[in-house]
């Protein structure tokens, strides 16, 4: 069986369970922003994402022998986003990654690949009183080679998506805590293909997401995040059912 790593690895800190694998990637989102250097209100972020992926498959062979195959991997994907003002709602984020990732348990084969990803992003914010509104959509193009021969994928996902965001009415010291609920919508116009041992690849055209996130109204910094954000949601459709991690509204 063939794990969608890239995949895996796109959503971040997310994972799911498909035909007896599962699949969980933990990314410690490491960035830096450059200010200053660019035309004014521009942002140029270095990224460099260390990505710790744990995955399992247990199942039952056809002789009712049972399979138990555990591995690992450890990958660094760097790379850039430039965040660029358009008016006073919107910032379009062209962004571009290449990195490697290393496998390493059972089974594993050869251990490495390469892999990339790159695309834009846009969000538009609006204020409603003190709610806020934004909306957000994305193109990317994300995927994965193994170094020399062996397997390697590829996709498409083009995504939209929009939040509603409110103070809660209370404060703890300067921070002023609110509340955002967000749905997305994900279309791979070349359908996902995930492997299921005995039975034919799921192939995943479109999946939603509903889910929630946590901050503050009001400016605040937190060791070296600025204006952090913690969100949880779930993506489901075709068949496929995924938790996710990010940090705030994911566009």
């Amino acid at each position: 069986m063939n794990l969608n790593y890239v995949y895996a690895a796109d959503l971040g800190f997310g994972g799911y369970s498909l035909a007896g694998l599962t699949a969980n990637v933990y990314t410690l989102p490491l960035s830096y922003s450059l200010h200053g250097i660019l035309p004014d209100g521009w942002t140029l972020r270095l990224l460099s994402p260390i990505q710790l992926g744990v995955y399992s498959l247990n199942l039952t062979d056809t002789n009712g022998a049972r399979i138990s195959i555990n591995q690992k991997s450890l990958g660094l994907v760097p790379g850039a986003e430039l965040d660029i003002p358009l008016g006073g709602r919107t910032v379009v984020k062209p962004f571009a990654q290449f990195g490697v990732v290393g496998a390493f348990g059972d089974d594993v084969g050869n251990p490495w690949a390469y892999v990339f990803l790159g695309g834009a992003r846009a969000i538009s914010e609006w204020h409603v009183g003190e709610t806020t509104l934004s909306l957000g959509n994305a193109v990317v193009y994300a995927g994965d080679e193994t170094v020399g021969s062996g397997f390697s994928e590829h996709y498409v996902s083009l995504q939209l998506g929009g939040e509603v965001r409110h103070p809660l009415g209370f404060s703890v010291g300067n921070l002023e805590p609110d509340l955002g609920v967000y749905a997305n919508y994900y279309y791979y116009p070349a359908p996902l293909q995930f492997s299921r041992f005995l039975e034919p690849p799921l192939k995943v055209e479109n999946q939603v997401e509903f889910g929630f996130s946590v901050g503050s109204a009001s400016p605040f910094k937190l060791l070296w995040l600025s204006n952090p954000r913690i969100g949880a949601g779930v993506v489901f459709g075709s068949g496929l059912t995924v938790w996710h991690i990010n940090f705030g509204f994911p566009f």
